[in-house]
């Protein structure tokens, strides 16, 4: 079993947060925030800025003329939509790599989570629950310990199959037994060092964890989009299906879960493949 601190230890070899983005989103809880304000600190970073010209003049606002002022863009757009621009830049830089243990393929992990956040958005609506902030950014990075724990992963995979193919464990409990934490839990523990909202802590540490009674809307919608992530075939390959899907919580919700799954298939195809081929090469 590998010793739990050395996995611990390289959490801090995760490249830091982009400060111009941490500003943004911070700036961006004052609900009297200008878009002009908004503008004049992101005009620094180019990826950003680039991003947000490259939606606006895409055929998802479907504009006549292409826009090429940063402000103009912003005022099309929305601050809300630009919260979801800001952190997709932000962490692509986390997911958008060959992930060792995970993937066959480079940026599996980061199609995965993509898929995640809009699913998770379009799973709240079809619940008719409370709107909350916290969602989208939960599916985004419900999968953050695997970045840390690829490589651990990949040198014991072997032995973590094994455990999946003959002893009838899902990759979690098998990724648990061998590594000594699973990434669901760790990526949990990367999030408390970020200082990230304690909601958000918990959905991600009980992402493939089953429910239970005094469980929060947002751990349950962080649940069933994974797996319904996974379903439309935006797994990360290596640990694929071999994971619980709860489909009794759509019960807590009164639609039933082949309804539930058919109605948010549907509407969130098309903005995965939107965003994707937006980010995609970012």
């Amino acid at each position: 079993m590998v010793e739990i601190d050395k996995i611990l230890a390289n959490i801090e070899y995760l490249p830091p947060f982009p400060a111009i983005i941490s500003k943004a989103l911070k700036r961006l809880k004052d609900p009297e925030i200008s878009t002009d304000e908004i503008a004049e600190i992101v005009k620094f970073d180019q990826a950003i800025a680039s991003n947000v010209l490259r939606l606006c003049n895409s055929s998802y606002f479907g504009l006549r003329r292409t826009v090429t002022n940063l402000n103009e863009a912003l005022v099309y757009i929305g601050l809300s939509r630009l919260k979801q621009i800001l952190l997709l830049t932000g962490f692509n830089q986390y997911f958008d790599i060959t992930l060792m243990g995970y993937e066959t393929q480079k940026g599996e992990l980061w199609k995965h989570s993509l898929s995640t956040s809009i699913i998770a958005e379009n799973t709240r609506n079809i619940f008719k629950v409370s709107k909350n902030e916290n969602i989208f950014i939960s599916g985004l990075i419900h999968d953050v310990g695997k970045l840390v724990l690829g490589e651990f992963v990949a040198e014991a995979i072997q032995k973590i199959q094994n455990l999946v193919e003959k002893k009838e464990m899902t990759f979690l409990e098998a990724e648990k037994s061998v590594l000594s934490i699973d990434h669901a839990e760790l990526g949990g523990k990367v999030l408390k060092m970020w200082n990230f909202p304690e909601e958000v802590i918990n959905a991600v540490t009980k992402h493939h964890t089953p429910p239970v009674k005094d469980d929060s809307d947002l751990d349950n919608i962080i649940r069933l989009a994974d797996s319904v992530s996974m379903e439309m075939g935006f797994g990360t390959a290596i640990d694929g299906q071999a994971y619980e899907i709860y489909s009794e919580i759509c019960n807590q919700y009164g639609i039933k879960y082949n309804a539930f799954l058919k109605k948010v298939m549907e509407d969130s195809l098309e903005e995965i493949q939107q965003i994707e081929s937006e980010y995609g090469d970012s």
